[in-house]
């Protein structure tokens, strides 16, 4: 699907909603194709509805001002649209939790045949407007920016100083959007991703910047923070790592964007982040159905079609040396 499908969607002049849902990942990746799409039709009025509430005050941080209105859910019938351009129509969460409750009239609104998949068009996106894809922060995620590295305890003014790794952790368990079958096993992926860093620590002088470990749940991040996070540590110094705690997903995100170098587990968070980045960022471990998910929807910074990449990608568990070989095939790696 071409990105003019959806502006073919969109009539002059109208007034066309949008209800932003699913998992973090999900909401940037929507965000991105709404904000292209109101670049390119600036004379549509655009209002979003955020499913949920949580979600709207995590993501607030982001950039909005390109949609005309915001609105929580719960407004839905009492906001003017004449159509809703909808991403991810069949998912079960925005059926059950909105699309079921609506009345008829405004269900009508909803083109419910046509199952539109963000990535059918984030990849034209990202290969013709790379940077529509990197919302940038509001001003009072800017405001909120130096707080969040400094309850990091990081230096924004100073970072990244020398050679900083940004490592992602994310497993996925059953039950996902995805099969977890042939999955390495999480316990192979922490001694290997610990004897990574280690070397990359002792032989290059890096300091690692962690996302999604070491976790200390809380009731303020419980539903931030899902099942795909742990409370392990990575077995490196601990003066070597910082362990993000997962304050916000967006100034996070921001912060693991201004490392040297990136190395990530496949979530919506490392989908973000590559389009953010400008700076390599290396996919390790997928489950073989994130790749044949990649594959489907040509997501072009995977670069499956790549065969140096491709063997890379299917020689798992991806160990310590197979990483750094990788990492100096690409010449990303200099000494200290």
């Amino acid at each position: 699907m071409s990105v003019h499908l959806l502006t073919s969607l969109m009539r002059p002049w109208s007034i066309v909603g949008s209800v932003l849902h699913g998992a973090y990942g999900d909401y940037y990746e929507q965000m991105v194709c709404l904000r292209h799409l109101k670049r390119l039709l600036p004379n549509v009025k655009l209002v979003l509805f955020f499913a949920t509430e949580s979600r709207r005050k995590e993501l607030q941080v982001f950039d909005l001002s390109f949609a005309d209105e915001i609105h929580p859910v719960a407004d839905i019938c009492n906001v003017p649209v004449q159509s809703f351009l909808q991403f991810q129509i069949r998912d079960r969460e925005l059926n059950d939790d909105v699309l079921s409750k609506l009345p008829p009239e405004i269900r009508a609104k909803f083109d419910l045949a046509r199952n539109l998949k963000p990535w059918s068009f984030l990849r034209a996106i990202y290969r013709q407007s790379p940077a529509d894809c990197d919302i940038p922060l509001s001003p009072y995620g800017v405001q909120l920016l130096s707080k969040c590295f400094q309850d990091n305890g990081l230096n924004e003014s100073s970072f990244p100083d020398g050679l900083t790794v940004g490592f992602l952790w994310r497993y996925r368990r059953p039950g996902g959007h995805f099969s977890t079958r042939f999955q390495t096993p999480q316990d192979v992926i922490h001694r290997t991703k610990s004897e990574l860093f280690s070397a990359l620590v002792q032989q290059y002088g890096a300091r690692i910047i962690v996302a999604g470990m070491n976790l200390q749940l809380t009731e303020e991040n419980r539903e931030r923070t899902d099942c795909k996070y742990t409370d392990r540590r990575l077995a490196v110094p601990d003066d070597a790592c910082v362990y993000l705690k997962g304050l916000n997903w967006g100034l996070e995100l921001e912060i693991m964007r201004r490392c040297s170098l990136c190395i990530v587990m496949p979530s919506g968070f490392s989908e973000a982040l590559f389009m953010k980045r400008k700076g390599p960022t290396i996919l390790v471990d997928p489950p073989p159905s994130y790749l044949v998910k990649s594959l489907l929807n040509r997501t072009p910074f995977v670069n499956i079609g790549s065969l140096p990449n491709l063997i890379f990608y299917l020689r798992q568990p991806h160990t310590c040396n197979s990483v750094m070989k990788y990492l100096h095939s690409q010449r990303l790696l200099r000494a200290a």
